[in-house]
């Protein structure tokens, strides 16, 4: 027994010593969806918003900044992954805030632009998206705000240039699922005795 507790014993402190080598408090990623986090219960909270999210105001704010666009540019204005994003939009068209039609320079892709009421909904979504923008930044000493949106700015173009290469690769091939053995003709066998007796 005491053999066995000896032998568990290096183990445990060994992943004790990664767990303390990791600290939340510590994590840019963990930090980044905190304040992410914060800057979305901002805009909930605010009664500015009327009826859209602080998601779908930033996709309405990206089609408004470049009118026509596609919707590989939104992913890449936006950050909203691909199938999220055709989701929001699928959405947002079905409740006019947005027009699709296709794109002058290629028909496969979809050119997208705002509605009148998509318009009147970023208007109205505005005055809440400046309040968050605000409260983010009143969290941070004045003197660091430079710095500190100089930074995200990094981040973002550091999120663009991802997205540029993983767009330059080639799909990942799909692997089909092992397929199970079929019992359909041991089922015919059984049917086919049974109709003999």
């Amino acid at each position: 027994m005491a053999a066995r507790k000896a032998a568990r014993a290096p183990a445990s402190r060994a992943a004790t010593s990664k767990a303390d080598a990791f600290k939340l408090t510590e994590s840019p990623s963990h930090l980044l969806r905190r304040a992410e986090q914060f800057a979305a219960e901002m805009f909930v909270s605010s009664e500015l918003r009327d009826g859209v999210t602080l998601r779908q105001s930033v996709l309405l704010a990206a089609i408004a900044e470049s009118e026509g666009a596609s919707q590989s540019d939104l992913v890449r204005m936006t950050g909203v992954d691909r199938s999220t994003l055709a989701e929001m939009m699928a959405r947002m068209e079905h409740r006019g805030l947005i027009a699709r039609a296709a794109a002058r320079d290629d028909g496969r892709a979809k050119s997208v632009r705002l509605t009148a009421q998509g318009r009147r909904r970023l208007d109205d979504a505005l005055p809440a998206m400046r309040h968050v923008d605000r409260a983010l930044l009143a969290a941070i000493p004045a003197a660091s705000r430079p710095l500190f949106r100089a930074l995200l700015v990094s981040l973002a173009e550091a999120a663009d240039k991802l997205h540029a290469e993983n767009e330059s690769l080639p799909p990942p091939k799909k692997v089909a699922p092992a397929r199970k053995p079929s019992t359909l003709p041991a089922a015919r066998a059984r049917k086919k005795a049974r109709a003999k007796r």
